[in-house]
C-alpha cells in the first residue's frame, strides 16, 4: 500500500515537473516567436526607409539632368511649351505622345531603389534586361523577351549617342569592354542620363558620360509605332 502510495506520488511530482516545463518552453516559444516578429517588422520597417530614401535621392538626379520632367509631371493636357523639346525629334518614335513620355517616368520612377538580382523579375530584385522588359510592357504594353543581347536585335539600331533620344533602349557591352557581345541596357532619357538597373545600385539613373558606360555604349535601339504592331503578333 505504502510503495503504491509512493509510486502514485512519484508519478503525481513527475507529471508536475513535465507540465513546468512543457509550460516553460511553449512560453519562451512564445516569447521567440514575438520577438521575432518584432525584429521582422523592424527589419522591413527599416528596408522600406532605405527603399524610399534612395528613390529621393534618385529622382532629385533626375529633376537635375531632366528638369522637363517637373512640368510633365503637373501637366494634365498637353504643354505646349514643351514642343520645343520635339525640335529635331524623330516622329516614327512611339515617344512621340505626350502622355506615353511622362507614364515611361512615372513607371521607372516607381521601380527606383529595388535592387539588382539575376534574373530577377520582381520588386524584390531585378536585371537590367528584365527591367527593361518590365517597362517597355508596363507603358506600351507590348511583350519583348528578356536578354539584353536578345533585345539589341528588336529595334531600329541608332548608332551614335548624338543620335539618342528620349525612350531609346540602349545597349552596352559587359565587363569586357571590348567584348562586342551585348552585356547590359537601360532606357535613355535625354541630356545624357538613363535608367536602368545596375549591379551595385539597382535600379537608378546613370550619366552615359560616366566612364564605365561611355567605354561600352555599343548603340542604341528606337521603338515606333511598326514595331508595336509587329511584336504584338509574336
Amino acid at each position: 500500500m505504502r510503495q503504491s502510495l509512493n509510486n502514485s506520488l512519484k508519478f503525481s511530482v513527475c507529471t508536475v515537473i513535465l507540465i513546468a516545463v512543457f509550460a516553460f518552453l511553449a512560453g519562451s516559444n512564445d516569447a521567440f516567436a514575438k520577438k521575432s516578429s518584432k525584429s521582422a517588422k523592424k527589419t522591413k520597417i527599416k528596408s522600406t526607409q532605405v527603399l524610399q530614401q534612395r528613390k529621393a535621392e534618385r529622382l532629385q538626379k533626375l529633376y537635375q539632368y531632366f528638369p522637363q520632367y517637373e512640368t510633365w509631371e503637373q501637366a494634365e493636357i498637353y504643354p505646349y511649351n514643351d514642343m520645343a523639346f520635339l525640335n529635331n525629334y524623330d516622329r516614327t518614335s512611339i515617344y512621340e505622345d505626350f502622355f506615353k513620355r511622362r507614364l515611361l517616368l512615372e513607371r521607372i520612377n516607381d521601380w527606383l531603389g529595388v535592387p539588382y538580382r539575376l534574373p530577377g523579375r520582381s520588386r524584390a530584385g531585378v536585371d537590367c534586361s528584365n527591367f527593361v522588359s518590365i517597362i517597355v510592357s508596363e507603358v506600351l504594353n507590348m511583350n519583348i523577351p528578356a536578354g539584353a543581347a536578345t533585345q539589341a536585335t528588336l529595334f531600329r539600331k541608332i548608332k551614335g549617342m548624338d543620335s539618342l533620344q528620349f525612350g531609346d533602349i540602349i545597349f552596352f557591352s559587359g565587363r569586357n569592354k571590348h567584348a562586342a557581345r551585348i552585356g547590359h541596357t537601360g532606357i535613355y532619357i535625354g541630356n545624357g542620363l538613363f535608367a536602368h538597373s545596375s549591379t551595385n545600385h539597382g535600379v537608378t539613373y546613370t550619366l552615359l558620360s560616366e566612364g564605365y558606360y561611355k567605354e561600352r555604349f555599343r548603340h542604341g535601339g528606337r521603338i515606333n509605332g511598326f514595331d508595336i504592331t509587329t511584336l504584338a503578333k509574336k
